[in-house]
């Protein structure tokens, strides 16, 4: 006992875990629908990838949309999408859905653009875009999980007189960290629905929404729903290899992921009774499993359908086999099989290529799949040919269990909305936009949102801005109790219940960065179309969830949330020389103060200059006075903050020799304040410099002890010229020269 709680509790844990996991991750899709071809309009194209862009939007993905594009605008925006496939983490999940019309051409799948033109085999490659290119740029992004759902399975009718190519897609193998879908069986085409949705993109969007269903479980789901409301007629397909990545579209609530989710018997096909043995056999989709069903009730009427699906699944292996080997021998054993088979007319071309006969030699090495089950003897005798026709006239399958499907009564507003046709899209190459999806019931809501991005339309790239998906309570009360249904708000754009505004334009690069998918490293530069997030949604009566965290550009490295450096706010300093007057206009002191001894004393405080005229010798020539001059302030020094270390008491740093006053030119003016005496420092006395050293001197050069004068910005008077004066000269001293004259020769 001890130990199957203790595995119990394990379980949950790690469910849990699975689950805040899965919230965090980075995901981003691609939605296309091609519906207006060239004298063929699909009806129900564009709606199901509309359908399929606003789940996927409810479930967090950041979605890049396109509506009938043609060949340029195809592949610019698939190149869009895989630049920003570039930025996701290593732990990320990518998804791309397309709808429209699919051709398949010796072993390729393509998509057509709605401007193709396709009047023969040959015009496929070059007018159609491949699926496995996408598929090969995709292996190179960072995610973790990726999805690709081609519901193009439409039977597209060739011109009368080409080449015969087969019917829907061909089968292909998902490389690793792949989950690949088609909306019907390899080589076998569906129609449109007759409803507003396709049966397919229906049945997908309403099990996406199932909280805590692993991906793999999902399209199992899908094939059931598609194959009991079609009665049989489309059987979609699904190949995964993702391995131990855990994915989940919805998470569950912290009350639904508290009880384990049920744990479903393994029941044997020869067990059960026929009707439930034919659901697992399609539910598991193999060819061992088809075979089972017939060992078991080879005569039952059931087994008529399972004969024909176990044909064609055994063709679409073999041929595909046959493309992986490529060599003659494969092809003519492909031919001796199926000679009339759907690639028949693909082999002669692949032998054609080879140079090889098409017709086999009489004797070459057959090629044995042993990894291929055998027929059974006596069973399995439907041909291939026959596939379509029997699957049309068999008797409706039964209905799937109970358990498998989930319940229409817990997303009423889900079946009401997709019972609706889609509004008309607001804009050219814009998907319709349905009413918003409620959060599914007990189903906790992504982190974040994002608006969708449709990057060809007459506007440029646009964001256009869907309403939020609302959140319901989970219903509590008896099972017979009339619920009440709530009442959709009026939209806020006429006849668009899921928009909140007009798309709004997104302002790109002319000539954005060129990088390709394939380059190795890490990616340097921006996508081109950025994201645009929305705010988060927190249930009702739920905790308060954090906003999605910003995702790190390219090449920057992403830090635990507790290893987030703390910000602290910094006070931001004055520049030294900018100082604000206080109320009584007095000036602030600085910040470091020089010494008494070291600073200069404010202009009004500074000792009158002398007088005009000459004191003595080697004194500086000035300008006589004149009445109307006015004394023109000195201008002070812009004092700039030092850094060093300076002493505290000035007296202990000897004071500079300042100039005697009298030294100094005086200058006069009758509006002169009168000042007020203060003390002066005592100047120290003056030591004798020694006599310079005589040096060569040009020929012309200015007295170097006339003093040039601050000039007013009044207009002057020309100066009266002076006699000049001969001064005694010292033995050791060069002889003056006169300002702007030659030097008297001795």
């Amino acid at each position: 006992m001890k130990r199957a709680i203790v595995f119990a509790v394990f379980v949950l844990t790690a469910f849990a875990g699975t689950m805040s996991a899965a919230s965090a991750q980075q995901r981003l899709a691609l939605v296309i629908g091609q519906s207006a071809y060239d004298g063929r309009v699909l009806a129900t194209a564009a709606n199901d990838a509309g359908l399929i862009a606003q789940t996927l939007t409810s479930a967090g993905f950041e979605v890049v949309q396109g509506r009938d594009l043609n060949a340029n605008d195809l592949r610019s925006v698939v190149r869009d999408f895989l630049d920003k496939a570039q930025t996701l983490e290593s732990d990320g999940a990518v998804m791309v859905y397309l709808s429209g019309y699919g051709i398949q051409l010796e072993g390729e799948n393509y998509l057509l653009p709605v401007d193709a033109r396709i009047q023969r085999d040959v015009d496929v490659p070059i007018e159609g875009f491949r699926l496995s290119d996408l598929v090969r740029s995709l292996e190179r992004t960072p995610a973790q999980v990726r999805i690709v759902v081609a519901d193009m399975a439409r039977d597209y009718a060739m011109p009368a007189g080409s080449e015969p190519i087969a019917r829907g897609l061909a089968l292909v193998e998902p490389p690793s960290g792949f989950l690949i879908a088609f909306s019907s069986a390899p080589n076998i085409t569906t129609g449109d629905a007759p409803g507003p949705y396709g049966h397919y993109a229906t049945a997908l969007a309403e099990t996406i929404r199932q909280p805590g269903v692993p991906v793999d479980e999902v399209f199992n789901r899908v094939r059931l729903r598609t194959h009991e409301t079609t009665k049989g007629l489309q059987t979609p397909w699904h190949m995964a290899n993702l391995g131990n990545a855990p994915f989940v579209f919805f998470e569950p609530t912290e009350s639904a992921s508290a009880v384990a989710p049920p744990v479903r018997q393994v029941r044997r096909i020869e067990d059960v009774p026929a009707e439930e043995a034919y659901n697992i056999a399609v539910e598991r989709d193999t060819i061992q499993d088809y075979q089972a069903f017939l060992r078991r009730y080879p005569d039952h009427p059931l087994s008529r359908r399972v004969s024909a699906l176990l044909a064609a699944r055994r063709e679409a292996v073999v041929w595909r086999q046959t493309v992986r080997r490529n060599t003659s021998e494969a092809y003519w054993t492909y031919l001796r099989r199926y000679p009339n088979g759907p690639h028949a007319a693909d082999s002669r071309r692949k032998l054609a290529r080879l140079s090889a006969p098409v017709a086999p030699p009489p004797a070459f090495e057959e090629i044995v799949y042993e990894d291929l089950p055998p027929p059974l003897p006596g069973v399995e005798r439907i041909e291939v040919v026959e596939v379509v026709t029997i699957i049309r006239d068999a008797p409706p399958p039964p209905p799937p269990p109970i358990y498998l499907l989930p319940d229409y009564e817990e997303d009423v507003e889900f079946v009401e909305i997709i019972r609706e046709p889609p509004p008309p899209p607001i804009l050219v190459g814009v998907l319709p936009i349905p009413a918003p999806f409620p959060v599914p019931r007990y189903a906790r809501p992504p982190r974040s949102y994002y608006e969708p991005i449709a990057p060809v339309t007459p506007r440029g790239p646009v964001a256009i801005p869907v309403a939020r998906p609302p959140i319901r309570e989970p219903f509590v009360g008896r099972p017979n109790e009339p619920r009440l249904r709530p009442q959709r708000p009026d939209p806020a754009i006429p006849r668009q219940p899921g928009l909140t505004a007009q798309p709004v334009p997104i302002s790109v690069p002319s000539h954005p960065p060129v990088v390709s998918p394939q380059a190795p490293g890490p990616r340097t530069q921006p996508p081109r179309l950025p994201s645009r997030p929305m705010p988060p949604v927190t249930a009702p009566g739920a905790r308060p969830q954090s906003p999605a965290p910003a995702r790190p550009e390219p090449g920057q490295v992403r830090l635990p949330p507790d290893r987030q450096p703390t910000v602290r706010p910094q006070s931001v300093q004055p520049a030294p020389s900018v100082q604000r007057p206080s109320a009584d206009g007095e000036r602030p002191a600085p910040r470091f103060q020089r010494p008494a001894a070291d600073r200069d004393p404010p202009p009004s405080m500074r000792p009158q200059r002398p007088a005009m005229g000459f004191d003595g010798p080697g004194a500086p020539r000035a300008r006589p006075p004149e009445e109307s001059r006015q004394a023109v302030p000195r201008p002070q020094r812009p004092r700039i903050e030092e850094e060093r270390p300076r002493p505290v008491n000035p007296a202990a740093q000897p004071a500079r020799p300042s100039p005697s006053p009298e030294a100094r030119p005086r200058f006069s003016s009758p509006e002169a304040r009168p000042m007020q005496p203060r003390p002066m420092p005592q100047p120290m006395p003056q030591q004798a410099r020694p006599a310079m050293q005589p040096r060569p001197v040009p020929e012309f050069r200015p007295s170097p002890q006339a003093r040039p004068q601050p000039m007013a910005p009044a207009a002057r008077s020309a100066p009266q010229p002076q006699p000049q004066r001969a001064s005694p000269q010292a033995p050791n001293q060069r002889p003056q020269c006169p300002p702007g004259r030659p030097c008297r020769p001795e």
